[in-house]
């Protein structure tokens, strides 16, 4: 469960090198599945939930988003 308050990482994308470790601590829920989100920068984004790593699911590192590279 995504809380207000708590820092999260971003899920990785299969067949893409990411070494972002970067956390990004929940500032506000936008609506339903999207979250306001700022780094350790001060800088806000904009996440869908579903992209944060669920601390109650820590093995579920990967999104299920396909990118098709053409």
């Amino acid at each position: 469960m995504i809380k207000i308050g708590k820092k999260y990482k971003l899920k990785k994308i299969r067949g893409f090198e990411n070494s972002d470790n970067e956390y990004y601590e929940v500032i506000s829920f936008y609506n339903f599945d999207t979250v306001i989100c700022e780094n350790t920068c001060g800088e806000r984004f904009v996440f869908m939930k579903e992209f944060l790593i669920d601390p109650q699911k820590p093995e579920d590192i990967y999104s299920d988003l396909i990118l098709e590279r053409k």
